[in-house]
């Protein structure tokens, strides 16, 4: 079942689910300003922890928050000369967090998927960071330290949105005045998110409290599912985002 962020008509949201499992009780949430945004918070921080684990897990990377409104692709100008290439964030100024595939149009214009390299343990590869002047040339390999690249050889011509990148990045995170927005992740796991949520308050406000041992212990259970489930997955299944790179363009 999917769980909203607020739903206090029918009481089935993630908010909903934090007054129960703090004990605070009805409304004392939702109807607290402040305490409504530091819980946005406590499920935003859930969302954070959960990511790695899904990304880990997913039988395929394709994995990309439901929430997202386009595509985990970035595409940026090819400059003559210029080697080196950051990417930070998505057109919504959602952090990225890996480069997984990276395509750069020849000079027909034609997209052509690059082969990842390791400079740092291929002696073979040096010549990415020798910057030699001779080495130019149209690129067919990278390199990437976080989530810059380092093309090779070193292109000697522009073009126009030369470069495209597939990533992925952070989850579509809560404001405290939503209300019917849902996590971006398989629904029937949204409960761990107002869980996890609880775990944190609990962890300052009771942590003697026999429910906080409850809660730690269904948020483990609820980890080794989800991470479960993601990877029983057959590759060949649609997910929510699956990114394609159209070499004609």
């Amino acid at each position: 079942m999917s769980k909203p962020f607020n739903d206090t008509t029918n009481r089935t949201g993630l908010i909903q689910d934090c007054e129960k499992w703090t004990n605070l009780g009805r409304n004392t949430i939702s109807g607290n300003e402040g305490l409504l945004a530091d819980f946005a918070a406590f499920l935003n921080d859930a969302l954070d922890e959960l990511l790695p684990l899904i990304f880990a897990s997913d039988a395929k990377w394709q994995f990309d928050d439901a929430n997202h409104e386009d595509y985990p692709v970035a595409t940026i100008d090819l400059e003559e000369g210029q080697a080196d290439y950051s990417f930070t964030a998505d057109e919504e100024g959602n952090s990225i967090l890996d480069i997984y595939e990276v395509f750069v149009k020849d000079p027909q214009g034609v997209y052509v998927k690059l082969r990842a390299v390791n400079a740092q343990g291929d002696p073979n590869t040096a010549s990415i960071f020798a910057r030699n002047d001779d080495n130019l040339g149209t690129p067919t390999r990278y390199d990437k330290f976080a989530t810059s690249i380092f093309l090779d050889p070193v292109p000697n011509y522009d073009m126009e949105n030369g470069i495209r990148v597939v990533f992925t990045r952070t989850g579509s995170y809560f404001n405290a005045d939503d209300t019917t927005k849902t996590p971006g992740i398989p629904a029937p796991f949204h409960r761990l998110l107002s869980l996890i949520a609880s775990r944190d308050w609990l962890a300052v406000n009771k942590p003697e409290a026999p429910v906080y041992a409850e809660v730690k212990e269904q948020i483990r259970d609820r980890k080794v599912a989800l991470s479960q489930h993601l990877s029983k997955r057959s590759k060949d299944e649609k997910t929510v985002m699956r990114p394609r790179v159209d070499s004609s363009r």
